[in-house]
């Protein structure tokens, strides 16, 4: 009787191994929501990729990286990395975990967007003075600077079709969110507030910008309409939220809540009003991104 059980334990035992062998080997061929996050887990910033559905991480722990933004084809990363001196923009590919610095300077890059047709990032630098929006390939060739102001432009996030770059800048006293026509240079304000406009994101269907404000006192979640320039809250709350991002399917939206000054990551339902928290992270949760595919 004991060998039986002891037998069925050990088969138990192996089948198990099995089958969570077997979910760590066909998760990459199952479609899953996939994040990249920064975390403060070793006391210093670090970029986390997760598999939302399988729980599967891998952690980018060798630089001081924040700023994920995935390429369309969500095999790559477009990152902040921070030096003694500054920051550059760079690049990590998740197959094969090459790096490729793509900015040299002694100055600030940070904020990388990929375009979504994948042939440009975006970022905010100072390299040659004021901080201004640039667009560079992947390969780090064709650097081209997008914006040209003496004030401060940064936080650039491109339009779905890619033809235009939403940014927030001060250039108008405050911190508003403009947009730049890539194509002719022609330059639109979109908000126009005392308090301050920051982390603008597109709407997946290009028709309105998540984006946060402190108009509300605290830093809070609004929306803006870009056929009718109105502006609607989202999330209004005490606490500090900021860093929002559409989700893939524009049915929601995830920002960044500190409480306490432990950063967490929540989702807000765009339909019901349900607010949720991501469960990410383990001491803190911030920069989220979201991969397109």
């Amino acid at each position: 009787m004991r060998r039986s059980w002891l037998g069925l334990t050990a088969l138990i035992l192996l089948v198990t191994l099995a089958l969570m062998l077997l979910r760590f080997m066909l998760a990459p061929l199952i479609p899953a929501p996939i994040v990249a996050y920064m975390t403060l887990e070793t006391g210093l910033p670090v970029v986390i990729v997760q598999d939302l559905n399988h729980r599967l991480k891998k952690r980018l722990d060798f630089d001081y990286f924040t700023d994920p933004s995935f390429s369309p084809d969500s095999a790559r990363l477009a990152l902040t990395s921070y030096l003694n001196f500054g920051s550059d923009i760079v690049t990590y590919d998740l197959r094969t975990s090459q790096l490729r610095r793509l900015t040299a300077s002694v100055a600030i890059a940070e904020s990388p967007a990929w375009s979504p047709d994948g042939a440009f990032i975006a970022y905010a630098s100072n390299h040659e003075g004021d901080n201004n929006i640039y667009i560079i390939r992947p390969d780090g060739s064709d650097e081209r600077r997008v914006t040209h102001s003496r004030a401060g432009d940064r936080q650039p996030a491109w339009s779905p079709d890619g033809a235009s770059i939403a940014f927030s800048s001060n250039r108008g006293g405050g911190w508003n969110l403009y947009r730049i026509d890539l194509a002719s240079g022609d330059l639109q304000q979109l908000t126009d507030h005392h308090t301050p406009d920051t982390s603008p994101d597109w709407s997946p269907d290009g028709a309105r910008i998540v984006f946060a404000s402190g108009r509300a006192g605290a830093s809070a979640i609004y929306l803006l309409d870009l056929e009718t320039f109105k502006v609607e809250p989202l999330v209004v709350d005490s606490r500090y939220d900021s860093l929002p991002k559409w989700m893939p399917d524009g049915n929601a939206v995830t920002f960044a809540r500190s409480v306490d000054g432990v950063s967490r990551i929540m989702r807000i339902d765009l339909a019901t009003g349900e607010l949720t928290r991501l469960g990410l992270g383990e001491v803190s949760a911030d920069s989220l991104a979201w991969a397109r595919g």
